[in-house]
């Protein structure tokens, strides 16, 4: 309750003195810097934003993430996501995922980043870190994207595309720089505590290890096509005895959410249950699909991922676009390993991410360590954060591989069943590079489009603001044009 008090103070600060709207869209725009407020009060509130575009609400980038990696739906009775589910894709598609994340995090993470004060610059290597996290969705979502010349404020209001593999590219050299700036911090610089750092709460070697993570995943997004990476890329960004993200070391966000209004965990408050405890607004939009109930029907994860319809022990899903299907009461929707509590914690990236991440990368000779050890252990973390107890003999049915064919599709399928209704952008991101899992289906759908979209398409208001330079794109290419990455 302290820190929120605080946040919702410090969002005081950063609303009254810049000013920002929710249809307002300018990634340059001077209004939305938190000019005003020093490092300790703004990372908090970037921090916050960053939980809210990612995992948020109705409009997050996990529920559409979720869609399109065919783990959610709505029920028969329900008319809801039916643009995302008929991939009904448009410069006005789900603009919030690119407006958002320069709005809000990135221009907060990119004032504290400018900052010089040396007592700060714990701070400041946060802020790079975090500025990378972001910058690579975008470029997952959206290929080139303003970058170099973006968030300059009036100095530059039409800010050039950069070359999404350069970006790229730069990003492993940021997080370099952030994980020296750790390193080699001036004894006098300050720690953030809990309160200033809502996400590792101060813990630096820990934001070391989360840098080092984000590299992985950088690197990995590439692997799949030749000629991107090398050995020796893994060897100069991520061999450097900092290590990863282990298990337990989840990287949450929480300001102090708690069961009071306009105080709860936003992903709770838009599926769960409202402070007086009735199904709040949006409780009914989302239900299982039936791909996904059929896929779990083993595995001791179901009753945590969804939940059981009514007072059976039965587990039941729809699919997609199925109007006039069954209702939404007959149907299971988000569990309670997922959807835990008013005052849960907002989810950044998962041990059971990294372990997965880990494993793949030593399967593939990329760094050292035991790929099935890695494997077990990430599919161990994803049932202890759902709360599913021990996942020994589960493993016994689903054992790593050890097989290079058969490896990659093993550790994806864990890594899209451990992000069910927790980070599904990242499950769609990672079928787009590997086509795991190979049986998704595509939505029924009322376009000719037979395949998963493959990108999101620039917003409206880009073409508005900045005409010159963003890229031209038709519909379509939300199908056929693929982020460099992808094969």
């Amino acid at each position: 309750m302290k820190i929120l008090n605080k946040i919702l103070i410090a969002l005081f600060v950063v609303g009254f003195t810049t000013s920002c709207s929710d249809d307002f869209f300018d990634v340059d725009a001077t209004q939305n810097s938190a000019t005003s407020a020093t490092p300790n009060l703004s990372l908090p509130v970037a921090q916050k934003y960053t939980v809210d575009i990612l995992q948020g609400d109705y409009n997050s980038m996990n529920t559409l993430g979720n869609l399109w990696s065919y783990t959610w739906a709505a029920g028969g009775d329900f008319v809801y996501f039916t643009d995302e589910t008929a991939y009904l894709i448009t410069s006005s598609f789900r603009t919030g995922i690119y407006q958002t994340a320069y709005i809000r995090p990135l221009r907060n993470y990119d004032v504290i980043e400018k900052n010089t004060d040396v007592k700060y610059s714990n701070y400041v290597a946060i802020a790079k870190i975090m500025k990378a996290f972001h910058f690579q969705y975008l470029v997952d979502a959206y290929g080139n994207v303003p970058y170099s010349e973006a968030l300059q404020g009036g100095a530059n209001t039409t800010p050039a595309f950069d070359d999404a593999n350069a970006i790229y590219d730069d990003l492993i050299v940021q997080l370099t720089a952030a994980q020296d700036m750790i390193t080699n911090a001036d004894p006098t610089a300050l720690i953030p505590t809990a309160t200033s750092d809502i996400m590792l709460q101060g813990n630096m070697a820990k934001w070391s290890k989360f840098a080092n993570t984000i590299k992985l995943r950088i690197l990995l997004r590439q692997s799949e096509k030749a000629g991107l990476v090398a050995q020796a890329d893994f060897d100069a960004a991520v061999d450097n005895g900092i290590g990863f993200l282990g298990a337990g070391e989840n990287v949450f966000a929480n300001p102090g959410y708690i069961n009071d209004a306009n105080k709860q965990n936003p992903f709770y408050g838009a599926f769960g249950k409202t402070v007086a405890g009735d199904p709040a607004p949006n409780a009914n939009a989302t239900r299982a699909t039936d791909y996904a109930i059929g896929k779990l029907a083993t595995d001791p994860r179901r009753p945590f991922i969804y939940k059981n319809v009514g007072t059976t022990t039965n587990y039941v899903g729809i699919a997609q676009n199925n109007v006039g299907g069954p209702v939404s009461a007959a149907l299971s929707g988000i569990g309670p390993g997922v959807l835990k509590g008013p005052s849960q914690d907002g989810v950044i990236m998962l041990a059971a991410e990294s372990l997965l991440l880990q494993a793949e990368a030593a399967s593939k000779g990329y760094i050292m360590g035991d790929a099935e050890a890695l494997y077990n252990a990430g599919v161990q973390a994803s049932f202890t954060y759902l709360g599913a107890g021990s996942a020994t003999a589960y493993l016994v049915d689903y054992p790593f591989p050890g097989n290079p064919t058969l490896n990659l599709p093993a550790i994806i399928y864990q890594k899209w069943v451990a992000l069910n209704g927790i980070n599904g952008f990242e499950s769609w991101i990672e079928y787009r590079r590997t086509g795991f899992p190979a049986d998704l289906p595509v939505a029924p759908s009322q376009t000719a489009s037979t395949v998963i979209p493959v990108r999101l398409l620039y917003p409206s208001s880009e073409y508005s603001a900045n005409p010159d330079n963003v890229p031209t794109q038709t519909s379509t290419e939300a199908f056929t044009s693929k982020v460099f990455w992808q094969n």
